[in-house]
């Protein structure tokens, strides 16, 4: 694979690792919202113990993205969540002491100047000198260099890649405590302190550009600022970079000193941290809630008469839900691969509507997306909201017009246009014999082929042995609204089913039983006559002896099983006496598919001999 290859499928796997924590904003602008609104009929300290609550949050946002991204690049492993808030927590008090010792200036120092501060987990520390100013860190009070989310994102990255490494490292037998996972951490602190030292001299320049960047966004020319942001981000999106693009903008750019004295950076934690300023990305509002639905009728109107149903029923429900959630791929991937003119002029006119509600003085903020619900939510704390409500009509209408005169000017094979007959759904006996995640798998090219899995709110992400054995049109039939291949990765757009999908997937994965959906068969004492006993080769026994060396040998073994041409199924005693790189010198692929479960994928053909070898 390429080196470019590669580096997009990392930045791949981090954008969708930044989900997790990106997930918990929403209960926090909820509480903080509410909160800080200060309701008549809601209880004065109910309304500071839910401003409190969602401010912690808040406050907290670098710990959790540490842990979330953690836990997206080392498959949801508890451990490595554990070990990036170790290595979270010692990489900023290393940070401290190098920027005393560095004697930096209080500007790149996070702090605060109030003689009582109050925050849930956190601890105030003073200056020794008892004139000096109070510093508190992102947590438990440690005076330090103030990384913000980068910060956390990175330690996540260093704990997942270590986690990864090391999960399964053999220790001397004096020392078989700490062999395996009980290592992670401990290597993990280890290495924060080296990035706490790296970082007390890389991070002071790195920061003083972001904030260069952040004041001319906001105060120099943020016009232009937000025009780029729309553009970008809506380019981004078919690739699932996006989420990476929104990470200075959402947590860094900007600078607001609150009544307690401390510096908020970030468009969306300075506009519920009450600046003023904050809140110059509303102009999402526009277009999810009317441009895009608009440009979803508009497709609809421009489909073949006796296909207009179908595709009607399809645009209004994808419609409904930008408006809603201001979730836009089930419509952008329906319009997106047969028409990309249309996507970029899309791009264009959704970064134009953050200028224009700019312009027009709206300040607007939100956490999940600029959809209808979150308009709702911070309705009373944002600054000319009706905007939405003038505008966004008019908006639908440039939306509709252009789209439909790009539609039938340039004869593009929007959804009810195509010249083909669109791919059959899988209905009847096919979706009777076998459900939804296993007729996925089989699109994906069967359970030996899938090598790695994982989804985010909208897409359902796939690594696959061999990219040309997926059915990117039997995924579409079975409900995916759009699928991107680069490399050997593979998204399918099934929109907020993919999680569960994915969930539903990973069991069907750790089962037993053949790939292809089959519906039940009359078993004949002739056809049982007919089955053979599994032949053992010698290089399937030699196969066998290689595995369970690597396996920690067949008493390790609960259960072994042939769970598709290509693969064998064990469930462990132990997974920490598994040996990853004898696996991999033997030529056989490895899959975890739960904590105690493996796949190992041993060749077409294969897997019954080796498995019954195995077995002894």
């Amino acid at each position: 694979m390429s080196p470019f290859k590669k580096a997009f499928g990392l930045l791949q796997q981090i954008g969708k690792s930044l989900m997790l924590p990106v997930s918990v904003l929403p209960v926090a602008g909820i509480l903080l919202g509410i909160g800080s609104s200060k309701f008549s009929w809601i209880p004065l300290i109910v309304s500071n113990m839910m401003a409190a609550s969602g401010d912690a949050i808040f406050a907290n946002l670098p710990l959790i993205f540490a842990i979330g991204v953690a836990l997206g690049l080392a498959n949801n492993d508890g451990v490595s969540a554990l070990a990036a808030v170790v290595g979270y927590l010692v990489m900023v008090a290393t940070m401290g002491v190098m920027a005393m010792v560095r004697g930096l200036p209080v500007e790149f120092i996070k702090g605060i100047n109030l003689d009582t501060v109050v925050l849930s987990g956190s601890e105030i520390i003073r200056n020794p000198d008892p004139g000096g100013p109070i510093f508190l860190g992102g947590i438990v009070g440690i005076r330090s260099i103030d990384t913000g989310v980068f910060g956390g994102i990175l330690i996540g990255a260093v704990a997942a890649w270590l986690f990864n490494r090391y999960y399964r490292i053999k220790l001397p037998p004096y020392l078989g405590f700490f062999a395996g996972k009980r290592f992670v951490p401990i290597v993990t602190a280890f290495a924060a302190i080296a990035l706490g030292m790296l970082l007390s001299y890389v991070w002071p320049p790195i920061q003083g550009v972001i904030r260069t960047f952040g004041m001319w966004a906001v105060a120099g020319n943020p016009s232009l600022a937000v025009f780029l942001y729309g553009v970008v981000e809506r380019s981004l999106l078919p690739f699932g970079l996006h989420h990476i693009w929104n990470v200075p903008f959402f947590f860094e750019i900007g600078d607001f000193v609150n009544a307690a004295g401390e510096h908020i950076h970030g468009d969306i934690k300075r506009f519920f941290a009450g600046d003023p300023t904050a809140g110059i990305l509303g102009g999402g509002f526009l277009f999810k809630m009317w441009g895009l639905p608009a440009a979803a009728i508009a497709i609809w109107h421009c489909a073949k008469k006796e296909r207009r149903v179908e595709v009607g029923g399809i645009m209004v429900s994808a419609a409904l839900t930008s408006f809603l959630t201001g979730i836009t791929e089930p419509i952008e991937f329906a319009f997106l691969f047969v028409a990309p003119l249309l996507y970029g002029v899309h791009a264009l006119m959704a970064g134009l509507g953050f200028v224009l509600m700019y312009v027009m003085g709206a300040r607007m903020g939100f956490t999940f997306s600029q959809g209808f619900i979150d308009y709702v939510l911070y309705f009373v704390m944002d600054t000319k909201p009706w905007l939405v409500l003038v505008l966004g009509p008019i908006y639908a209408v440039f939306y509709y017009s252009v789209f439909r005169f790009l539609i039938t000017r340039f004869n593009l094979k929007t959804p009810g246009r195509e010249d083909s007959e669109p791919a059959a759904a899988v209905t009847g006996g096919a979706a009777e014999a076998g459900s939804l995640p296993a007729q996925v798998v089989l699109a994906l090219g069967g359970r030996g082929n899938i090598s790695a899995l994982d989804a985010c709110i909208t897409r359902l992400r796939v690594g696959l042995v061999d990219i040309n054995k997926a059915d990117p049109e039997r995924l579409k039939a079975l409900g995916a609204a759009g699928v991107v291949q680069v490399g050997n990765g593979l998204q399918a757009i099934f929109g907020t089913m993919s999680e569960n999908l994915k969930t539903d997937i990973e069991e069907f994965l750790g089962s037993t039983g053949p790939d292809q959906p089959q519906t039940a068969a009359p078993t004949t004492p002739a056809a049982s006559a007919k089955a053979e006993p599994v032949q053992i080769t010698p290089e399937s026994a030699e196969r066998a002896r290689i595995l369970l060396g690597a396996l920690g040998g067949r008493e390790n073994l609960r259960e072994v099983s042939p769970t598709a041409l290509t693969r064998v199924r064990v469930v462990l005693m132990d997974p920490t006496k598994v040996d990853p790189d004898t696996l991999k010198t033997a030529g056989v692929g490895l899959m975890q598919v739960r904590p105690d479960t493996l796949h190992l994928l041993v060749g077409v053909g294969k897997a019954e001999a080796t498995a019954a070898a195995m077995q002894g």
